[in-house]
């Protein structure tokens, strides 16, 4: 099989000098570069001006606000200042794979994770290839390809057992258990994590601890224990020192909020993301969702002022995307229907372009909606009453608020 497949592929899909398909051919171009790199086990050399040249070149043509573009200039950059292929570039080429696996191109993802496996030789870089095995568990996962998930879970267990890396251990758990929740098997995976719980708490593992009570949030809200879901959400948000795990959390906190119709302290949650999410898709994410928000309750001139800082901004194609969906079906529950037909069809298009085929069916299933002329949607009050555990989440996330308000 070719190596990098999937990219090719995705490529062959993709309308040519899109803005989807200039991100993944400079992700191929990197990719490539390093497996060069890393099969001769030569120093990069600088006077190798042509090579790295088209691959600074195709790096400087993906979208402006593409998150992408800013990884993959880390990796080229990290690679050529240190003239080889080593850890430091290998967490680099992690932070694309994330950003990846963040924007659902979860086949891309497992491709990027597997390449830093290949390289991260387990005596060597046992932690790293820790890693780069439960990454490429978890992307492999959300794409539906379980065996592969579960062969790298293996061998992340193998690796972290060998050397006695009990937080390895245990993450390595904590993807298991996410797979059975993926499956369904809600009783198996709260089993996993509760002990995983119980035994990083014991061994002073805080982030491993908050990572597997952010999986046990999720565990509870499936089961419909939302205010369970959010005590354990919040637990996890105070114990992880990770922006980028404080900001999934966040992100799933404000979800539950939304869900509960406690939309002022969704809002809250995401104002916190979008003035301090570590990356920019975090940032742009908690945008689009403020200014959905916006529309729900019948704040015009809220939305107005999101829909209008989003169309002004520097947005990747999964962002805009979305942008475009949500500016439609915000225009369409505010009694905008024409404008709501213009955003949705132009949101259709572009996600077809792109290949960000949900954005697309949802986009259309929206603009059937939106033709047939609605009245504009009733805005659904908050609840009058929610449990103390509840109240507290809402209070502690509003503080935050306050904090980075101040802060900013």
């Amino acid at each position: 099989m070719i190596r990098h497949q999937v990219y090719f592929d995705t490529l062959g899909s993709m309308r040519e000098d899109s803005a989807s398909w200039r991100s993944v051919f400079a992700g191929l171009s990197v990719l490539r570069l390093v497996d060069a790199y890393t099969e001769t086990g030569s120093s990069i050399d600088p006077a190798n001006w042509a090579q790295l040249h088209s691959v600074r070149t195709a790096i400087e043509d993906v979208n402006a606000g593409d998150p992408v573009r800013g990884v993959l200039t880390t990796v080229l950059e990290e690679a050529t200042k240190r003239a080889t292929i080593d850890d430091v570039v290998c967490a680099s080429l992690l932070a694309y794979g994330r950003a990846l696996d963040y924007e659902a191109s979860w086949g891309l993802a497992t491709d990027v994770f597997a390449t830093v496996a290949k390289i991260a030789r387990p005596e060597k870089s046992a932690r790293l290839a820790i890693e780069a095995n439960v990454a490429i568990g978890g992307a492999a996962r959300r794409n539906g390809d379980w065996e592969n998930s579960a062969r790298a879970y293996s061998q992340a267990a193998y690796i972290a057992d060998t050397i006695g890396d009990r937080q390895g251990i245990l993450t390595v758990q904590v993807g298991i258990a996410n797979t059975y929740m993926a499956k369904g098997n809600l009783p198996q995976a709260q089993t996993i994590l509760d002990d995983v719980i119980v035994q990083s708490g014991d061994e002073r593992m805080d982030e491993v601890r908050a990572v597997a009570l952010h999986s046990r949030a999720s565990v509870a809200q499936r089961k419909g224990e939302h205010s369970e879901g959010l005590r354990l959400a919040h637990e996890a948000l105070t114990l992880t020192k990770k922006s980028s795990e404080r900001d999934l959390v966040l992100e799933d906190i404000a979800a539950i909020f939304t869900e509960l119709g406690l939309r002022d302290a969704a809002r809250d949650a995401h104002v916190v993301l979008a003035a301090t999410a570590q990356s920019k898709l975090a940032r742009g994410t908690a945008t689009i969702n403020l200014m959905e928000l916006a529309a729900l309750d019948g704040m015009p001139e809220a939305f107005d002022a999101y829909a209008r800082e989003l169309a002004s901004a520097q947005l990747g194609p999964w962002l805009r995307a979305h942008y475009l969906l949500f500016l439609g079906e915000g225009m369409s529950w505010l009694g905008r229907h024409e404008e709501a037909e213009e955003a949705l069809h132009e949101a259709v298009s572009f996600a077809d372009a792109n290949q960000i085929h949900q954005v697309s069916f949802r986009a259309q299933s929206s603009l059937a909606a939106a033709r047939q002329v609605k009245p504009t949607k009733e805005f659904a009050p908050p609840p009058a009453w929610v449990p103390e555990d509840v109240g507290t989440v809402v209070r502690a996330i509003s503080q935050l608020r306050k904090t980075a308000a101040a802060a900013s």
